[in-house]
């Protein structure tokens, strides 16, 4: 399975490379391999996505904050994690959305990997299945996603939950969930 890059809406000469991975066994080794700057990528916690879709709004949203000068965080992969979160507190953001030591899937994202070699190294360095992006929502925990999103059922009654999230990731600076 490849990973699948896709264009970023409003500026085509950025990219975002999406690759999910099963049956990851390290990945306390990938978490701490981000961290140190030895890969830029972001690294999402499956459990919080239910579809790629509301991680390329967020990819996109800190593309263009990146863009503009306006990103909350240190890098746009960082961005992209803040991003997928409802909170405006940096650190609870990534306690929920982004990968546990203890994580047996992860999502990643690489903004702009032009070459591929960031795409490549991290294939090369995690221990797990590449697995088809769309198989994204097998790992979904919808109880929490509508717990952290403050989901209702009378919402759900109007729009999917991906319509849900995705108002509140596009709202984030007007609205606080």
């Amino acid at each position: 399975m490849a990973a699948k890059i896709i264009p970023c809406g409003p500026y085509p000469d950025s990219n975002m490379t999406l690759m999910l991975f099963s049956e990851v066994s390290n990945a306390a080794e990938i978490r701490k391999c981000v961290m140190s700057g030895e890969f830029e990528a972001a690294l999402l916690k499956t459990s919080m996505i239910l579809e790629p879709f509301q991680v390329m709004v967020a990819a996109n949203r800190a593309i263009h904050l990146n863009r503009i000068n306006k990103m909350m965080t240190k890098n746009v992969h960082s961005e992209v994690l803040f991003s997928l979160s409802p909170s405006k507190n940096i650190s609870d953001s990534f306690r929920k959305f982004g990968l546990a030591d203890n994580d047996t899937s992860v999502l990643v994202v690489i903004v702009n990997d032009i070459d591929g070699s960031t795409c490549q190294a991290l294939k090369n360095k995690v221990k797990g299945q590449l697995t088809d992006i769309d198989n994204i929502g097998k790992f979904a925990d919808f109880p929490m996603i509508k717990k952290v999103f403050k989901i209702s059922e009378t919402e759900l009654l109007a729009c999917s939950a991906v319509d849900a999230i995705i108002s509140r990731i596009s709202s984030k600076e007007i609205v606080t969930v």
